[in-house]
């Protein structure tokens, strides 16, 4: 049995066989993406190559789908390179597509030299059912100034949401890349935004529901369910990256990390 709002330094896939079966509202995967950076991050889960990342793959999302509620939602980080695979797995499986959500950075790298450069990371979205929890996200509105006047659709008017315009399936979040994100980088090769984990935990559970992080790295999502007054379960085998989440999350206590205009107003 596991215990809530905790960090285990282990494998992800024995710590996942004793989370209770559906007790989790929301589980965001950011799994290693069977590219060279990933032995960064220590330990190696699984055999080298594509074969034996499939197979780690299917066992690890096995176990993560048997901890996901009937109404819950699974969210798996990848790249454009192998996110198909597991697309086509969690089709083979029997979970809902729900999107697949773009996330596009301004600010991403370029070490192609016969491609384009890398601008976003796909993000796939499942669940067990197509009325799995979302809250609506609204983003500000392009243009106010022709929200001056009465728009007309159809022959009706239109009412502008006063919340803003509700936000596609393209997210634009910047990478942690320059000055400005020095006082929310750590030291760890694919730290995620907190703005982006914040989004998906705000609006893909609820407060006081316990959200699954099966690859715990840098601790990014762990802190966005603390913050957000959410449980969080999280498993990760490099005990460097133990050490840095469950500092982080120590300073969520203290109110020292950063907030951002999507995250006020949230709790």
């Amino acid at each position: 049995m596991t215990t809530l709002d905790t960090v285990s330094a282990c494998d992800t896939i024995d710590f996942m066989r004793g989370v209770p079966s559906g007790s989790c509202r929301l589980v965001i995967a950011d799994p290693p993406y069977n590219l060279e950076i990933d032995k960064k991050f220590g330990p190696r889960s699984y055999n080298d190559g594509l074969e034996g990342w499939l197979e780690w793959s299917r066992r690890w999302i096995d176990a993560a789908v048997g901890a996901i509620s009937d109404d819950g939602n699974l969210f798996i980080y990848g790249i454009h390179h192998y996110a198909a695979f597991l697309h086509v797995y969690l089709f083979e499986i029997g979970l809902k597509y729900r999107r697949q959500i773009i996330w596009h950075y301004e600010n991403g790298w370029s070490k192609y030299l016969n491609a384009p450069a890398a601008h976003y990371e796909p993000i796939l979205w499942f669940a067990k059912s197509e009325q799995s929890l979302y809250h609506p996200i609204r983003e500000p509105y392009k243009s106010t100034a022709r929200l001056r006047h009465p728009i007309y659709k159809n022959g009706k008017q239109w009412i502008p949401h006063p919340d803003g315009r509700q936000a596609g399936d393209v997210w634009k979040f910047p990478t942690l890349a320059g000055r400005r994100f020095r006082d929310e980088r750590v030291d760890h090769p694919t730290q995620k935004p907190l703005s982006l984990s914040r989004r998906i935990v705000k609006h893909f559970s609820d407060p006081g529901d316990t959200v699954l992080v099966p690859f715990v790295g840098s601790g990014t999502e762990c802190v966005a369910a603390k913050e957000l007054g959410r449980h969080y379960l999280g498993a990760e085998l490099n005990p460097q990256y133990v050490r840095m989440a469950k500092d982080r999350l120590r300073r969520v206590t203290l109110g020292e990390l950063l907030q951002d205009p999507e995250f006020v107003g949230a709790r």
